[in-house]
């Protein structure tokens, strides 16, 4: 059920308010899309071969796409279609950071480890470490700054915004 792409989304309703269940549904969102990541970087850098950097973006995005749709329309009950300048850039902006650290860091591990002459599994269960961990470490950034995009989102769309 799409509206008109300029129609804004239906604000939460007042269940939907408060902060636990949003931190909730946002952890679990969180958690599927941490593991669409994880086994991403697993198989395409472990397995496949590929270097750090395509590894780390292509992981992101397996990621990425699904945490979207959990975060906006389960965490944050929105409906109707999305905005592309008010909620997909920002989101973007704001997830693309964690992939840029991502990128950096486990490509950084990687030389490190192979400089050291860490053996392939090894190397491979560390850098995915990194790369989990870099996710862990902005969880909570990434929430706090979802939450201010959402909620002046519905402050915009109820009105309060435009005095």
């Amino acid at each position: 059920m799409s509206g008109p792409p300029d129609a804004p989304a239906a604000p939460a309703g007042p269940e939907t308010h408060g902060l636990v269940p949003k931190l909730l549904r946002y952890v679990t969102g969180s958690v599927v899309a941490t593991v669409c990541s994880e086994v991403a970087f697993v198989v395409l850098y472990g397995v496949v071969g590929l270097g750090t950097a395509w590894s780390s973006v292509l992981s992101w995005l397996a990621g990425a796409i699904p945490n979207f749709w959990l975060n906006r329309n389960w965490a944050w009950q929105r409906t109707g279609r999305p905005s592309l300048r008010r909620e997909v850039v920002p989101y973007a902006a704001i997830v693309l950071v964690t992939l840029l650290l991502a990128t950096l860091l486990t490509h950084l591990a990687d030389a490190w480890l192979h400089h050291e002459g860490v053996s392939h599994s090894v190397r491979v269960t560390l850098v995915a470490a990194v790369f989990l961990g870099t996710y862990v470490v902005v969880f909570a950034l990434r929430f706090l700054m979802l939450e201010r995009l959402f909620t002046r989102l519905l402050v915009h769309e109820s009105g309060d915004g435009e005095r």
